[in-house]
């Protein structure tokens, strides 16, 4: 709480009171930045007793990969590792950059511009209490927007890594030489499976909407300020590469969920077409009629939509983008 509700509240206290412009936008997108950091993190910790349901589900569907099905389930976790590192080297680049461009300044000052209840400009112990409350806040909160942008990416690539497993399973129902009975219980453990598929889109939505949400429109914001504090008020080059990093995280923030949430949609159309590229004209009716049940189901496309509202995909990547721009050219305007 010390640093969750506290470093936006310090840094809210004094915002548009600096001398500087720059000190004005430095303080304003890490304002806006660090308050929207501490609700998403808010929202995720209260949705929080639903991730254990979700590992459950994750179990189950991982219990079903056989064999023929390992390097496609080992591709996937390379995706994921993937993302996961690049997230690991955006924060790992903040956090130096904006140390960096804090230990190259002259004069004794903070990292960023904010409030302290004590005089730290004149009192070496004040000044390192306030650089210590600064420090840790820093930590903390890079900290917590690692945990709350990784998240959503992650576990939208692992539903649609269980879906396309599942596209494999339904689509060589046939093609073996088990029996009828044989095929007729895989297509029912398959139609589990979709189950299972939905619960967790349903599952997962609940946990990251509102927070996607938030994200989506201080994005827009950040970019904007950061863009504007880059282009007209830093001059040194510590300044710029944190900047620069800041703002490759801000578009990584938005980039990984809107392509993995378009791919999720992708891949759930594609459920369709399995249960008919399956050899199912030679099999039983009980099997045609369980074949016809997962069609019409699969015809329930998942939307994906941040507080009910904004889509999460690309197009909406896209749109933050442009909106960001938008927004500078209204602050250049009424600078």
């Amino acid at each position: 709480m010390l640093f969750t509700v506290g470093f936006p509240t310090v840094l809210g206290m004094v915002m548009f009171s600096f001398d500087t412009p720059l000190e004005n936008a430095t303080n304003f997108y890490i304002s806006v930045t660090s308050l929207a950091t501490s609700l998403k993190f808010g929202l995720y910790a209260y949705q929080l007793h639903k991730l254990f349901e979700i590992e459950s589900i994750f179990r189950e569907l991982d219990s079903r990969i056989v064999e023929e099905q390992k390097p496609f389930a080992e591709m996937m976790h390379k995706r994921m590792r993937l993302v996961t590192n690049i997230f690991k080297g955006i924060y790992s680049s903040i956090l130096i950059n904006s140390e960096l461009s804090f230990l190259f300044r002259g004069e004794r000052t903070l990292p960023f511009p904010a409030w302290f209840p004590l005089d730290w400009s004149e009192s070496l112990i004040n000044y390192s209490l306030a650089l210590l409350y600064q420090l840790g806040a820093i930590f903390v909160q890079i900290g917590q927007n690692f945990v709350d942008d990784l998240f959503p990416p992650l576990v939208l690539c692992l539903i649609a890594g269980h879906c396309e497993l599942l596209i494999i399973r339904v689509s060589s129902i046939g093609y073996t030489k088990a029996d009828h009975a044989d095929n007729d219980a895989e297509l029912v453990r398959c139609i589990e499976d979709q189950e299972k598929l939905y619960k967790l889109l349903l599952l997962s939505m609940d946990i990251i909407s509102l927070p996607m949400l938030v994200q989506f429109i201080v994005t827009g914001v950040d970019m904007a300020a950061v863009m504007f504090a880059l282009v007209f008020f830093v001059e040194d080059l510590s300044g710029r590469l944190y900047h620069i990093s800041l703002l490759f995280a801000l578009l990584c923030q938005t980039f990984p969920i809107c392509f993995f949430g378009t791919n999720l949609e992708h891949c759930f159309k594609r459920l369709h077409y399995a249960s008919f590229c399956s050899n199912w004209v030679y099999q039983s009716r009980v099997y045609r009629k369980n074949v016809i049940l997962f069609a019409e189901r699969t015809k329930r496309h998942p939307r994906l939509l941040a507080g009910g509202m904004v889509p999460i995909e690309l197009s909406t990547f896209v749109a933050s983008c442009k909106a960001a721009y938008s927004f500078f050219t209204l602050i250049g305007d009424f600078s």
